[in-house]
């Protein structure tokens, strides 16, 4: 049993939470919530990675379990995994520029449009991300149970 299934939750649930915060903190400008929802980011992506490398053993064996059929299905499967690792980095990024004062000693990140456009493309990213989450863990269930013996377990009975 690959270790994959295992271990993808964690990343998905840390990173929709993160997101969903950010959300919130648009509108509700709390210190805190800023601080929790960039520590959930960091965790996410970093549980995302490793759920991400983990795939590769678990791609093996879903075309060994299933055969070529799931290839395509693995194959976007994969790439919206690493598109929403790369949403959430660029999302961490802008955080730690424009939420976490690492330029707050450059007088042009304090302006309102600048902070404006931030938490607007903060939110936009966040909606991209939950989208690319969403449809990456849709197509890994695809993977999983839409195959003909409907499960990992039915079989390992068959065989």
């Amino acid at each position: 049993m690959p270790l994959h299934p295992l271990v993808v939750h964690f990343p998905i649930a840390l990173l929709f939470v993160a997101a969903i915060i950010e959300v919130v903190n648009v509108f509700v400008k709390k210190e805190t919530l800023n601080k929790f929802g960039t520590l959930l980011m960091i965790i996410g992506i970093v549980t995302g990675v490793g759920s991400y490398l983990s795939g590769e053993n678990a791609e093996h064996f879903a075309k060994n379990a299933w055969g070529k059929s799931v290839h395509e299905t693995i194959e976007l499967h994969e790439f919206y995994a690493g598109l929403s690792l790369l949403v959430f980095f660029i999302l961490l990024l802008l955080k730690l520029i424009f939420k976490h004062s690492i330029l707050k000693e450059i007088k042009w990140s304090k302006g309102a449009i600048i902070k404006g456009v931030s938490s607007i493309l903060i939110v936009l990213l966040c909606i991209f991300g939950i989208t690319a989450l969403i449809i990456t863990g849709h197509l890994g269930g695809k993977v999983v149970y839409n195959q003909p013996s409907q499960s990992i377990e039915v079989n390992f009975q068959n065989e």
